[in-house]
């Protein structure tokens, strides 16, 4: 998908890294301000963020908007089929809505068919991940497990040194990290870059290290696109991205199978 299909938050996601400590301030507070910003001018965004009409101007192209007016004409048609918000209830199932949208709009099918590709042929699978992701980690090595894949999670920035250290060509490195900046994540990366190890990533941030030295990239929508902090589901979009890549190994007989069998072993138990 081209920068010109993105959401207003993608676009802000992907070259985070781009903008300057000014633009940041303003992407946040356009973020933060959906609504009342499309009855806003240019000055009085500058005026409210302490910057000036010139450096929302250049936030703008960095994001791969034309004008100013490109923007706000976005920016409305993206919220025209906005679920309404009466309650706790409709507001999550908006949320959701929100965050599997904004990653639909990020993902790329030939990239997933390459990681699936790289699931199916790798000898072992370390699944690598810090704090929330690496509830993710372990969320898919036991996905995998039942499919009679070798996917080991590990969360301990030691073991992942260690566990690195033995990887090959033949295996495969899959990182979890949101923001691409984890120095565990990176440290680990390095290492099986060393050991001409593939090296497959989920992230949310393009630009960073991470997706520098990664063979292969998805991207996952951030929390940002949901700019509520009382909705604390960081890994919705991961995990979505986890479904679809286990719906599509699920479609090798052999998997299946596996599964079906690990099921039935603990109904028998």
């Amino acid at each position: 998908m081209t920068v010109q299909e993105l959401s207003f938050a993608n676009r802000v996601t992907q070259n985070l890294e781009l903008l300057s400590k000014k633009e940041k301030h303003i992407a946040k507070f356009l973020l933060e301000n959906k609504e009342s910003i499309k009855q806003m001018g240019i000055t009085e965004i500058s005026s409210k963020t302490n910057t000036s009409n010139s450096t929302v101007s250049r936030m703008m192209n960095k994001l791969g908007y034309s004008s100013f007016g490109d923007f706000k004409a976005l920016i409305t048609r993206e919220d025209h089929d906005d679920l309404p918000l009466a309650d706790v209830v409709n507001t999550i199932s908006s949320y959701y809505h929100q965050v599997i949208q904004s990653t639909t709009e990020l993902l790329d099918i030939a990239q997933c068919s390459k990681f699936v590709e790289a699931i199916a042929n790798a000898s072992r699978i370390i699944v690598c991940g810090i704090g929330n992701s690496g509830l993710s980690a372990f969320e898919l090595e036991s996905r995998l497990m039942r499919m009679g894949l070798q996917a080991e999670a590990i969360t301990d920035p030691h073991m992942m040194l260690m566990r690195t250290s033995l990887l090959d060509e033949n295996d495969m490195l899959l990182a979890l990290s949101s923001t691409g900046k984890t120095d565990a994540i990176l440290a680990t990366c390095r290492s099986a870059k060393k050991r001409k190890t593939p090296i497959y990533t989920i992230t949310s941030q393009n630009y960073t290290e991470l997706t520098e030295i990664a063979d292969e990239i998805l991207f996952a929508s951030d929390r940002i696109s949901v700019p509520d902090e009382k909705f604390i589901n960081s890994q919705l979009a991961t995990h979505y991205i986890l479904d679809i890549l286990c719906y599509l190994l699920l479609k090798n007989d052999t998997y299946l199978n596996n599964r079906r069998k690990t099921l039935e072993a603990l109904e028998i138990n």
